[in-house]
C-alpha cells in the first residue's frame, strides 16, 4: 500500500472499516491500517466521516489516546495509519473475567477519563465510548481509540449526519433523543462502561435498539449494589451521578470525575505522565506498582535529634539499658517472626503452589443458576460466553468449556454457551389481503400457512382474508402455522327464497326465518291502531327475493298497544309493506341448490351486489379509530373497525347490496365521508 505499508494480517473490523496489522517499511515498525469498506467508498458521507476520524484523532497527543501516523487514499481505497496497540479490548477482558475488581475498574476508568479530558480541552467529544474502543496493553495501560465520530462540540448534534452514530447500550439520554452532545455525554458513556466492569452487565437491555434507547431516556438506572452488594457505597454514588439523566446533574468535567473516583480511596497508586502542556497523561495500574515506604526528610531527623538533646540536658545523665538486653530482644523478635513465617509457609504454601484438582461436572441442560451452584461447590467459577437461539428452553446451558469429566485446578473458570430459546416471529396482519398476498407475507415472516377455511362473507371480496388465528401483532415460534378464514361468494351455496312474512306475528315470523337458515336482522316498531299488536308490517329483503343462507331479514312490526318502547325504522328503509304487489314474487320459502339456486327473481335490482375499495387517510395526530359502515338493502352494518397511527393510509374492499347502497367512514366517532357504491 503506497509502496510503504506491507499488510500482514486482518486484526479487526467495524461497521464501516476493516483493520489490518501492517509493517511500515520506511520506519521499520508495526502499525495498524484502517481501510474503509468498498461499499462505502462511493458514499460521500461515509468518506467524509472517515476523513474526520483522522483529522480529529491526529489533533490529539496523549499517552492514553491511540496515535494517528498517516492518512491517504489509493484510487477508491481510503485508509488511516495509526499506532498498533498489542493486547485486547476491554469488552474481551470483561467477557473473559465476568467482572473486574473495584480497584481495577477505577484505575481503568481514571485512564479513560484522562484521555477524554485531553480531548474535551480541544473541544472534541468522542460520542462512542464503549468497551470495544478501550484497548488494554499487556502492561495494563489503557488506550482510547476510534475518535471517528467526534466533532467540535459547539456544533455537534447526533443526527446531523443523517443517521444515528454510536452504540445504543452506551448512549447518553441526549444522544438517544438526537439532541446536542457535550463532554457530559462522554461522562455518561464512561459511567456505563464502569458499571459494566463492576457488574459484568450493562444497566439497560432490550430486544431492539429502540427499546434500549427508550430505557436510556425514561427508566432510572438500577444501582450497581443491587447486582453486587460488595461494591463500595462511595463508588456506587459516583456511578449514579455520572449516569444522571440531566447532563447538568453529572460531573462537569472529566477532571472532576477523576477526583471523585480518587476520593473513593479505591484508586490504585499510579504514575501520571505529563504531556508537553502539563496535562494528565498515562496512568500505571496499581496492581503492577510496588509501594515503597517514604524516607524521613533530613530536617525532620535534625529536629528530633535536637529535641532528644534537650531532653538529655533537662534530665541529666541517665543510665542507658545494657547492650546485651537490646541484643536479646532483637534476637527474640527475629525468632518469633521466623517461626511464624515458617509455620505459615508449611501450612499454606503447598496449597498456593499446587492447588487441588477437581473433576468438571456436566452442567449442560441446567439453568445458569443451577450450573453456577454446581461449579461453586467444587471451587470452580462460571462465566457465560454467549447466548444463541435454540430449541432448548431459554436460560439452559447448551455447551461448556472445559468439557465434563476433565480434571482441572480449583478456581478455574468454566465458560458456557446459554440458550436464548427458540426464535420468536411477529405474526403479520393479513386480514383484508388477498389469499396469495397473505400466504406470501406469512411465509416471508418465517411462519407457515395452516388451515384455510372458506366462509361466506358478503362484505368482503371473494378470495380475501376475513380473519386469522393468531391475530396479527402477536408472537409465535418460528415455523408455526397461521390459520386463515377466506371469503367466498354465494355461488354453490344453498339459496333461499324469502317468504312473505307480512301479517304474521313477529315471533312466528322469526321462527320461520330461522327454520329456513336465515338470520334475524334489524327489528323496528311502528304504531298502527288499524293492525293487530305485534303484526309484521313490512320486511326486507322483499318476499320472493332469492338470497344465500345466513342472510339477515329486517322487520317492521306494529308496536301499538304492546307496552313496548320500539325504535322507529330509518327514513330510508325500503322494506316491502303489506299489500304491495311485487312481480315474480315467490313466497314458498324453499331452499334451492344447483342451477336453480343461481336464478334470480325478476325484481332483484335493489339487491344486486356492488363492490368498492374504500381508501382512508388518517388525519395527523396520535393513533385514531377508523370505522367503516355499509348501509344497503340488508340494513346498516359495521364492516371494519381498527386503530391506526396519524397520517397513515388504509384500503379495505367492501360489498353492498342494492342501487342505493352507500358507505360511511368515521374517524374517532366523527364522520369524514359518505359515498355511494359505484355502478
Amino acid at each position: 500500500m503506497s509502496n510503504r505499508y506491507e499488510i500482514r494480517e486482518r486484526i479487526g473490523e467495524g461497521g464501516m472499516a476493516v483493520v489490518y496489522k501492517a509493517k511500515d517499511k520506511l520506519l521499520h515498525r508495526c502499525v495498524a491500517v484502517k481501510v474503509l469498506r468498498e461499499q462505502y467508498a462511493s458514499d460521500e458521507d461515509f468518506v467524509e466521516r472517515f476523513r474526520r476520524e483522522a483529522q480529529a484523532a491526529a489533533s490529539l497527543s496523549h499517552p492514553n489516546v491511540v496515535n494517528i501516523y498517516d492518512v491517504g487514499e489509493i484510487g477508491n481505497t481510503h485508509y488511516i495509519v495509526m499506532e498498533y496497540v498489542p493486547g485486547i479490548n476491554l469488552k474481551e477482558l470483561i467477557r473473559r473475567e465476568g467482572k473486574l475488581s473495584p480497584e481495577r475498574s477505577v484505575s481503568i476508568a481514571i485512564q479513560v477519563a484522562a484521555a477524554l479530558g485531553h480531548a474535551h480541552r480541544k473541544h472534541l467529544v468522542h460520542r462512542d465510548i464503549k468497551p470495544h474502543n478501550i484497548l488494554i496493553t499487556p502492561e495494563g495501560n489503557v488506550k482510547v481509540t476510534d475518535f471517528g465520530i467526534a466533532r467540535a462540540m459547539s456544533t455537534a448534534t447526533l443526527t446531523q449526519t443523517g443517521q444515528v452514530i454510536g452504540s445504543v447500550h452506551y448512549f447518553s439520554p441526549e444522544q438517544a433523543r438526537g439532541g446536542v452532545t457535550s463532554e457530559q455525554s462522554d461522562i455518561y458513556s464512561l459511567g456505563i462502561v464502569l458499571y459494566e466492569m463492576l457488574t459484568g452487565k450493562v444497566p439497560f437491555t432490550g430486544e431492539t435498539p429502540i427499546a434500549v434507547a427508550l430505557q436510556q431516556l425514561q427508566d432510572p438506572v438500577p444501582s450497581p449494589r443491587e447486582i453486587d452488594p460488595t461494591i463500595p457505597k462511595s463508588l456506587d454514588s459516583v456511578i449514579l451521578k455520572a449516569l444522571a439523566k440531566d447532563p447538568k446533574n453529572r460531573f462537569r468535567s472529566a477532571e472532576e470525575f477523576i477526583r471523585a473516583l480518587q476520593d473513593t480511596n479505591l484508586a490504585a497508586p499510579f504514575t501520571a505522565a505529563r504531556t508537553n502542556n502539563g496535562e494528565l497523561g498515562d496512568v500505571q495500574d496499581a496492581w503492577e506498582a510496588t509501594r515503597m515506604m517514604p524516607v524521613a526528610e533530613p530536617q525532620e531527623a535534625t529536629r528530633i535529634h535536637g529535641l532528644e538533646e534537650r531532653r538529655k540536658v533537662s534530665r541529666g545523665k541517665r543510665s542507658r539499658p545494657p547492650k546485651k538486653r537490646r541484643i536479646r530482644a532483637l534476637i527474640f523478635l527475629f525468632l518469633v517472626a521466623f517461626l511464624g513465617g515458617l509455620f505459615w509457609a508449611i501450612s499454606y504454601l503447598p496449597e498456593l503452589i499446587f492447588p487441588a484438582e477437581v473433576t468438571v461436572p456436566d452442567v449442560t441442560g441446567l439453568t445458569v443458576a443451577e450450573a453456577r451452584l454446581a461449579l461453586e461447590k467444587l471451587g470452580l467459577r462460571l462465566a457465560v460466553d454467549r447466548e444463541i437461539e435454540s430449541d432448548v428452553p431459554a436460560g439452559r446451558v447448551l455447551r461448556q468449556d472445559p468439557a465434563a469429566n476433565r480434571r482441572v485446578r480449583e478456581g478455574r473458570t468454566v465458560w458456557v454457551v446459554v440458550s436464548r430459546g427458540p426464535r420468536l416471529v411477529q405474526v403479520p396482519s393479513v386480514v383484508g389481503l388477498s389469499l396469495e398476498e397473505a400466504k406470501k407475507m406469512i411465509v416471508d415472516s418465517g411462519l407457515t400457512v395452516g388451515v384455510e377455511t372458506a366462509v361466506y362473507e358478503p362484505t368482503v371480496l371473494e378470495g380475501y382474508v376475513v380473519s386469522q388465528s393468531p391475530q396479527g401483532g402477536t408472537y409465535l415460534e418460528e415455523g408455526l402455522a397461521v390459520d386463515l378464514m377466506v371469503s367466498r361468494t354465494d355461488a354453490g351455496l344453498p339459496m333461499v327464497v324469502v317468504p312473505d312474512l307480512r301479517g304474521q306475528l313477529l315471533e312466528d315470523a322469526k321462527i320461520r326465518v330461522r327454520r329456513l337458515g336465515l338470520t334475524i336482522g334489524n327489528v323496528w316498531g311502528r304504531s298502527d291502531p288499524s293492525l293487530a299488536p305485534w303484526e309484521v308490517i313490512s320486511q326486507s329483503p322483499a318476499p320472493g327475493t332469492q338470497v344465500p343462507q345466513d342472510t339477515p331479514i329486517d322487520f317492521v312490526y306494529n308496536s301499538w298497544s304492546t307496552g313496548q318502547a320500539a325504535e322507529e325504522p330509518p327514513a330510508d328503509f325500503e322494506g316491502a309493506s303489506r299489500g304491495e304487489e311485487r312481480p315474480g314474487e315467490d313466497v314458498g320459502g324453499e331452499v334451492q341448490t344447483g342451477s336453480a339456486a343461481q336464478e334470480r327473481p325478476i325484481d332483484t335490482t335493489r339487491n344486486r351486489p356492488r363492490e368498492a375499495a374504500v381508501q382512508v387517510t388518517v388525519p395527523p395526530g396520535p393513533e385514531q379509530e377508523v370505522v367503516i359502515i355499509v348501509i344497503d338493502a340488508l340494513g346498516a352494518r359495521e364492516v371494519y373497525r381498527g386503530i391506526h397511527p396519524g397520517e397513515s393510509s388504509i384500503t379495505r374492499h367492501v360489498r353492498g347490496y342494492g342501487s342505493n347502497a352507500r358507505i360511511q367512514v368515521y374517524v374517532d366517532n366523527t364522520k369524514i365521508s359518505e359515498t355511494e357504491f359505484p355502478d
